[in-house]
């Protein structure tokens, strides 16, 4: 592995030289275009260490999100570390949970320690705390999330998403549509989308003059929806049209319907969010979105602030897009 004396003998110039031109400072331009053609060419890499003496810099982006085993949570990571890889930089990941002492003590530790250039959250809401704190650092920071003062987010348009997903059911001829989401036993600074969601859903309802039918709540997992499912379809009036908060939630439901002997979409018709994985080979009418591009698109936001801060702070809509499938169709007579 080359060194950075390398670099400097076969540039021909001292060490510290070398040193300045590969951390951008002042040198001839002939200097610091010889010395990176020869750091190219030997393929030589800074240590961490010496990059972030010479910069102030560590090339580092934390990455604070509140689970990793998430469809959303890991698709928007990829976004984010493979975005991070091209442009240099390593992240630090933080998996919070719920909030709690590990959430707490997860923020304190990284502004105490202040490692990291930038600062990623990740698909949940802010406490008023955790908002201030990111401030207080100084940095740039960008999230996930609903709009925020001083923070840069993105954020599905969750409304619009329970909104045209109704919408599709109530335009195939469904007069009553239940909502399906998370039991509220667990931080509810997580289900930020999801109750846009069931305002976009109650809002559609209400436009088409319908009646809003009772939630239907359960843990926001597969293995639960599909248990509960079971429960819901076995009854001889089990519902006929469902939005689901999620995915995971929807495709446990097509399971059990289809288990419990009802064909889906001739006696129940499903719609899902979030277009992960499974949803095409299941079938799942939903309303697609695409976290690893928004992790792709916060991380370069991210190194151009760290680069040239600009302190310019907006929220982007990302819009859904209603995907239809073999899930919903019109009710059948009964």
């Amino acid at each position: 592995m080359a060194t950075l004396a390398d670099v400097a003998r076969a540039a021909g110039v001292s060490k510290s030289t070398a040193s300045r031109a590969l951390a951008g400072h002042l040198v001839a331009s002939g200097t610091r275009e010889r010395v990176l053609a020869v750091a190219r060419e030997l393929d030589y890499v800074a240590s961490p260490a010496a990059v972030s003496l010479a910069t102030g810099k560590s090339g580092m982006i934390a990455a604070i999100v509140p689970a990793c085993n998430t469809w959303f949570t890991g698709t928007l990571l990829d976004g984010i570390a493979e975005a991070a890889l091209e442009l240099d930089y390593d992240v630090v990941l933080y998996n919070l949970g719920e909030l709690g002492t590990r959430r707490r003590r997860a923020f304190d530790h990284f502004q105490r320690r202040k490692h990291v250039d930038a600062v990623v959250s990740g698909n949940f809401a802010l406490t008023a705390d955790e908002i201030e704190q990111l401030r207080e650092m100084r940095m740039p920071v960008a999230g996930v999330g609903e709009a925020t003062d001083g923070i840069r987010t993105w954020c599905l348009d969750d409304v619009a998403a329970g909104r045209i997903a109704t919408e599709h059911l109530i335009g195939l001829g469904h007069r009553q549509i239940h909502f399906v989401g998370g039991r509220r036993t667990t931080d509810r600074s997580l289900y930020a989308a999801e109750d846009a969601r069931l305002r976009g859903y109650a809002a559609a309802l209400a436009a088409a003059g319908l009646a809003r039918p009772r939630e239907l709540r359960l843990d926001p997992d597969f293995t639960s929806a599909y248990a509960a499912g079971r429960e819901i379809f076995a009854t001889a009036r089990h519902p006929r049209a469902l939005y689901a908060a999620t995915d995971d939630i929807a495709l446990g439901l097509v399971l059990a319907a289809r288990d419990t002997g009802l064909d889906v979409p001739g006696d129940v018709s499903v719609v899902g969010t979030d277009d992960q994985l499974l949803a095409g080979p299941f079938g799942l009418t939903t309303l697609r979105q695409r976290p690893a591009d928004q992790g792709s698109e916060i991380v370069r936001w991210l190194a151009g602030e760290i680069d040239h801060p600009t302190h310019r702070h907006s929220h982007t809509w990302v819009a859904p897009e209603l995907v239809v499938r073999s899930t919903t169709a019109a009710p059948s007579e009964r």
